[in-house]
């Protein structure tokens, strides 16, 4: 049975044309962004039963390295020990205090508080003035590894991901992490979900972006969790839409000897909240945590080819910078929707307009995704 339930074999670009036939929107009730109750169910259907994405492996390359997470509120690190990289506890098991920040290279993970020392793979080598050693190692978390990118949560990703088409083009090899980003913002998580998922906004609302890919060969690609847009190139990149953009394409010739990339980009969401994103020799890894019923966080992690981080930072430093205009007009769109939307709540009133086909069609797949999973628990 595919995606829509009853409905075998179905074409999942044609959710628009199921809809209508069923006489049902997937479109989310007003309430679903503002209610303490859905939010609940959300934490508990959604996230605690999430893939759980934490980070990649590229984030430690080598034997010492650490890295804390965002993902994870900073209580956890991945580290590269003899066992290659696994997730241990970032909290000491003395007085609770977090530990570390940030990357770095340690031979030993010592606490600046008290000193307790931990080896690489958590196990407590000593503290100082106890009479032995309290044997408090710190705690470690199994994870799965698709792609590079490191999961803790209960589905199984490899399954999930396993007819994914676009595959080759988000290989990690030879890519180096450049740096991550956390950006917050007031609005609930799934507008931001929403926004990403739909090209109709792209021309009229990103000059930038707009110029740079072209939604008019537009292609969708559908799982149970997951769908993935690819979109073209615009005008051979001979037409930059604003100068930060112009910037960015100048490179992007520059590095392929004048050759115009084989697409613009392609966006891939892995239900509830993580998205990878190809760009000409970059990838993307964002991560959207709910904050709150009205807030949000989103971790961005920029990866490119070992050359580009290393020799070509004007590259680096175009290319996010064309990617961080993209992201503040993004968040324009999504406070306004929420800004929107909060006032009909106030107001009791409930307002839906229809789906732009196919341009929208990855929002009508994860409004159908977020009532499968949500609307069964609503009598709770």
């Amino acid at each position: 049975m595919d995606f829509v339930q009853g409905i075998p074999n179905l074409n999942m670009t044609d959710l628009a044309v199921s809809a209508a036939l069923t006489n049902t929107s997937p479109q989310l009730p007003i309430s679903w962004y503002f209610d303490a109750q859905v939010y609940a169910l959300e934490q508990k259907y959604l996230f605690a039963c999430a893939p759980g994405y934490v980070g990649h492996a590229l984030m430690v390359p080598n034997v010492g390295d650490y890295q804390v997470l965002e993902t994870r509120h900073n209580a956890s690190m991945l580290v590269h020990n003899a066992n290659g990289v696994e997730m241990v506890s970032n909290i000491c098991r003395h007085r609770q205090a977090m530990m570390y920040e940030g990357r770095g290279h340690s031979k030993n993970i010592v606490c600046p508080l008290h000193r307790w020392t931990y080896d690489m793979e958590g196990r407590l080598l000593g503290a100082p003035h106890f009479p032995g050693n309290p044997c408090l190692n710190l705690g470690k978390t199994p994870l799965q590894n698709w792609n590079g990118l490191l999961f803790n949560g209960q589905r199984d990703v490899a399954r999930d991901l396993a007819r994914l088409g676009v595959l080759q083009d988000l290989d990690f090899d030879g890519y180096m992490l450049d740096r991550v980003m956390v950006e917050e913002y007031d609005f609930n998580w799934k507008t931001f979900i929403e926004v990403y998922l739909e090209d109709y906004h792209v021309e009229p609302f990103h000059p930038g972006l707009g110029n740079f890919v072209t939604c008019a060969d537009l292609k969708w690609e559908y799982g149970d969790w997951y769908s993935v847009q690819t979109v073209g190139v615009a005008r051979g990149l001979g037409k930059p839409g604003t100068p930060v953009y112009q910037k960015w394409q100048e490179q992007v010739l520059q590095y392929n000897a004048g050759q115009t990339p084989r697409q613009g980009a392609i966006w891939l969401t892995y239900y509830p909240n993580i998205m990878v994103e190809w760009y000409p020799h970059v990838l993307v890894i964002s991560t959207i945590i709910p904050t709150g019923i009205e807030s949000c966080r989103n971790v961005v992690e920029f990866y490119y080819p070992e050359d580009i981080v290393l020799f070509e930072r004007e590259f680096v430093e175009a290319e996010q910078a064309a990617y961080n205009e993209t992201a503040l007009e993004d968040d324009e769109i999504c406070r306004r929707m929420h800004q929107g939307r909060r006032e009909l709540y106030r107001q009791g009133r409930e307002e839906a307009g229809p789906y732009q086909s196919p341009m929208e069609d990855g929002m009508v797949h994860f409004h159908e995704f977020i009532r499968r999973e949500i609307a069964p628990h609503l009598s709770e």
